[in-house]
């Protein structure tokens, strides 16, 4: 197994997605640019190299489908112990479509409740770090509340949870809100952020119409949001993994690989085992062991 001496602030992550054929020297290329996996299905591909890796989910901590769809995902945490758990904080809705919701929209006590139940029965299976991941700000009241930034503050104290930031959802969330994105950015609670998610969002050049999440390569702009982020991350202990998702052709997804290698400073140097240090890095930031389980 490669391991690693981290000369930077942060760790290179990398979603395993629907582009990965093994078949394909292209997929070892880009694998061999990570030093995390980020798993998001209970069935990971048996040929993936042995690398540290964490698990995300794709529902939200308060809808009813995590609790409807939860026990394959517990028995894989339970069995394989991945070094960070998350899903997306929210929604204000049990059950929705689609951006809009389908039951009633809940208020903030009513959206504690709901988390608190689903991550009893999270912790149920697992024990080890935990994060939510921001949602991208749309007016269907279904994101009521959850992508205010002193709501997503107040909210991982009190569960003592760490932050996923979606670089691209805040960047939506703060054009479709009216905010200026950096001083969006900065309201965040940066100094619980375990991960980063880099994408290119569409924004639109007027004001009136509404941003929306493409998943585009990013550029430079984006790059541009990242700095802001790992400048202010560098002023704490935290050391965020950090994960390109696009998802459309793996020669874009090399250069983008490479250019975040460039940004982070990667030094792939034989030394320590990262499955050892991403917990240590993880345990210096908001996502801990010790998380409130209701």
């Amino acid at each position: 197994m490669t391991s690693l001496v981290f000369k930077r602030d942060s760790f290179a992550g990398l979603p395993v997605s629907h582009l990965f054929d093994r078949s394909n020297p292209l997929v070892h290329e880009i694998l061999s640019l990570a030093e995390v996996l980020e798993l998001k299905n209970p069935n990971p591909p048996a040929w993936l190299p042995p690398l540290a890796r964490v698990f995300h989910w794709g529902y939200g901590i308060c809808e009813d489908d995590f609790q409807e769809n939860f026990l394959p995902v517990g028995n894989f945490l339970q069995e394989t112990s991945p070094s960070l758990f998350s899903c997306d904080l929210g929604p204000a809705a049990r059950k929705h479509e689609g951006i809009l919701p389908i039951s009633p929209i809940m208020g903030q006590k009513a959206i504690y409740e709901r988390a608190k139940i689903n991550l009893r029965l999270l912790r149920s299976k697992y024990d080890g770090p935990v994060a939510l991941e921001n949602y991208n700000f749309y007016p269907t009241g279904l994101y009521n509340r959850i992508c205010d930034p002193d709501f997503i503050a107040d909210f991982l104290s009190h569960f003592n949870l760490g932050l996923v930031l979606d670089l691209a959802h805040a960047a939506i969330s703060a054009v479709n809100m009216g905010f200026d994105i950096f001083r969006y950015l900065e309201k965040l609670p940066l100094d619980k952020v375990v991960e980063i998610h880099v994408s290119k969002p569409y924004l639109p050049p007027e004001a009136g119409r509404l941003g929306v999440d493409t998943h585009e390569a990013p550029e430079e702009r984006e790059w541009s949001w990242l700095s802001f982020v790992l400048d202010h991350t560098r002023l704490t202990e935290a050391k965020p993994l950090v994960l390109i998702e696009y998802y459309k052709d793996l020669k874009t997804l090399k250069k983008c690989m490479l250019r975040m290698q460039e940004k982070l400073n990667v030094d792939l140097s034989p030394s320590q085992n990262p499955i050892e240090l991403l917990p240590k890095a993880l345990s210096l930031q908001g996502a801990l062991v010790n998380a409130k389980r209701g």
